[in-house]
């Protein structure tokens, strides 16, 4: 990969024949690098933990589950064709659906929730590998060490460039070992699991959507990151199968283990590094800390890289590889030093904003203008995209605030907010 794509790209100039330099195995490798992390984990935790607001059953989850990647992954591999067959990143792609002010403030919220789960991710990360230090005894390991820890791996990859993260050390090594590491984990969860009786368990009906949904998420929220990074895939139908298989099959892993996990334990799901490491011997708080430094390390990373590929597509003076450290620091600063529940909800407001932006997106691709974008204009701040579409703006703003009022979610005061000013009761 060339220096000027090495890291980040800038919004003035188009991709050149070099650029394009990830294979369908590649790429499929990165994708399912971002779903070994911990968002699939978290979810499956989240759908059968111990006081979570859903508490489904291991009968529900086996079908809740593939369902909700079946959603996931064709929502990914349509995101991963449209920025591979335009070659360009989210904010660039956005431009002919909002206009090029409108893809700016797109990016605002996406750079926003970017940041919160660059910050949620080293806050999880820091908090399981204390945990599993713990196990070992290893004591007086604080999570923000940890978490400072982590951050310091993700930035010596963001030094190695993306194409060494991809080539070397996901494709060659993580991959592997995240496989390996991920099968363990998941017998020395199941050794312990009553299958027969979690499985007669009585289902509750209404939280079946409920499931599917949260499962369906796991596309949403890596879908910036997949089309910053499918431009650098030669060919749309390797972008998209690689995308959507790289990322269905780990993820679906993932969310079952995470399940079948928060079933065999009663520790609730608002600790979920404490309920991953709950009961287990030191010999499964190497396998927890071996995973999440295979694994999830390369996260923030790419998190990171995407923050800085929005903004560069603002002014290209943001893109670089101190800009992406500084975004790196930046969320580390806000996991160390910003109340966890605040920052979980701001993303879990942001991420309604970017649910919307991906819907008129595909719209705009697939529906609207049948896979026809004038590429060159994409790089134009003057062009054929200038300004705001007003359309595509007002679709996303409805869709928000449709989203929003049937749940609102988000800071608590703005929550409490709108639910008082709604004429029936939206609690969720």
């Amino acid at each position: 990969m060339s220096n000027r794509t090495w890291l980040s790209l800038s919004s003035s100039e188009p991709l050149g024949p070099s650029d394009r330099v990830f294979g369908t195995s590649e790429f499929a490798v990165l994708i399912a690098s971002l779903a070994f992390g911990a968002p699939a984990l978290l979810v499956g935790l989240d759908l059968l933990g111990a006081g979570s607001a859903l508490s489904l059953t291991v009968s529900q989850l086996i079908l809740v589950a593939p369902l909700g990647i079946v959603f996931a992954a064709a929502l990914i591999a349509a995101v991963a064709w449209a920025a591979s067959e335009n070659g360009v990143p989210t904010g660039l792609l956005l431009r002919p659906a909002l206009g090029v002010a409108g893809s700016w403030l797109a990016m605002a919220a996406q750079v926003t929730f970017l940041l919160c789960w660059i910050a949620i991710e080293l806050d999880f990360g820091g908090e399981a590998v204390m945990e599993g230090l713990r196990l070992l005894g290893v004591e007086g390991v604080s999570k923000g060490v940890a978490a400072a820890g982590i951050a310091a791996i993700a930035a010596g990859f963001l030094m190695a460039g993306l194409s060494w993260v991809v080539r070397i050390w996901l494709y060659r090594f993580a991959f592997w070992a995240a496989i390996v590491l991920v099968v363990v984990l998941a017998w020395t969860f199941l050794s312990t699991a009553d299958l027969a009786n979690l499985m007669d368990a009585t289902p509750t009906a209404s939280n079946f959507w409920l499931g599917v949904d949260a499962v369906t998420l796991l596309g949403i929220i890596w879908f910036p990151v997949i089309a910053d990074t499918a431009r650098f895939v030669t060919g749309s139908s390797a972008a998209a199968s690689g995308a959507g298989s790289g990322f269905a099959v780990v993820a679906l892993i993932l969310v079952l283990i995470g399940g079948l996990r928060a079933a065999t334990s009663d520790v609730a799901a608002t600790e979920p590094a404490l309920l991953l490491v709950d009961s287990l011997t030191s010999f499964g708080g190497v396998i927890v800390v071996g995973w999440l430094v295979v694994a999830a390390v390369d996260q923030p990373f790419l998190l990171s890289f995407s923050s800085t590929t929005a903004l560069s597509t603002i002014h290209d003076r943001f893109a670089g590889r101190l800009q992406t450290l500084a975004v790196l620091l930046t969320g580390l600063m806000i996991a160390l030093f910003v109340p966890m529940a605040s920052i979980r909800q701001i993303a879990e407001l942001v991420v309604v904003a970017i649910a919307q932006l991906l819907a008129v997106l595909l719209a705009d691709y697939f529906v609207v203008r049948h896979r026809y974008y004038e590429t060159d204009h994409l790089y134009r701040r003057k062009g054929t995209y200038a300004g705001v579409n007003l359309y595509g703006l007002i679709a996303v703003l409805i869709g928000f605030f449709t989203a929003v009022i049937v749940n609102p979610v988000g800071p608590e005061g703005f929550a409490t907010w709108l639910s008082s000013i709604l004429p029936w009761d939206s609690s969720p």
